[in-house]
C-alpha cells in the first residue's frame, strides 16, 4: 500500500519517439483513456516486472548457496538466515 502523499500525482516531462506517442494516442482514443493513464499503467507494469526479476535473481543466488552448502564447499547456515537474505 502507498500513503496518500505517495499517491499524489506529480507532473514530469518525458521525451518519446513520435511513433510511440502516436500509437499511445490511438489507444487513448479507441479506449477513451487519457495518455497519462496509459503511461502510468505501462510504468507500473515495468516496475513490477523489474521487481519480480530481482526476486528471482536473489532466489537463484540463495539456491546456489544451498548447493554449495550441500556440497560442503561453504559452511552450512540456517534456513531462516537464507530466507532473510532473500
Amino acid at each position: 500500500m502507498h500513503t496518500i502523499l505517495e499517491l499524489k500525482k506529480q507532473q514530469v516531462g518525458v521525451r518519446m519517439p513520435t511513433y510511440l506517442i502516436n500509437e499511445i494516442d490511438e489507444i487513448s482514443k479507441k479506449y477513451k483513456v487519457n495518455r497519462s493513464e496509459i503511461l502510468i499503467e505501462g510504468a507500473k507494469e515495468y516496475v513490477s516486472s523489474v521487481k519480480e526479476q530481482e526476486v528471482y535473481e536473489r532466489l537463484g543466488e540463495a539456491l546456489q548457496e544451498v548447493k554449495l552448502m550441500t556440497d560442503g564447499k561453504i559452511p552450512k547456515i540456517s534456513a531462516r538466515s537464507l530466507l532473510d537474505e532473500i
